[in-house]
């Protein structure tokens, strides 16, 4: 991956990955499960969708928002989570 598109993924991730960790704070550990799960197959098979946008509108904003809410839930197992060279933790009251 280019420097570029590394430093462009990290500064939206830095940006949204928080605002999914405040929406799914309200939610239960078993809700954020079922939330990641859904989001795998976009995340496995739409990675290069995610890096370089696709000509189809739209389809590159679903696919990091996929991205960018499963990094929020992994935040919240013990330890957090590191990806991209960015470090996600969120303590849970749960």
């Amino acid at each position: 991956m280019a420097d570029t598109t590394l430093c462009l993924l990290q500064a939206t991730l830095e940006i949204a990955v928080p605002l999914w960790i405040e929406k799914l704070k309200q939610q239960s550990p078993e809700y954020r499960l079922e939330r990641a799960k859904a989001h795998v197959d976009t995340i496995a098979s739409k990675g290069d969708i995610i890096l370089y946008r696709s000509k189809k509108t739209g389809e590159t904003a679903a696919a990091f928002n996929a991205l960018a809410e499963a990094i929020a839930v992994l935040s919240f197992q013990p330890g957090g989570v590191t990806v991209f060279g960015l470090h996600f933790e969120t303590i849970s009251t749960d």
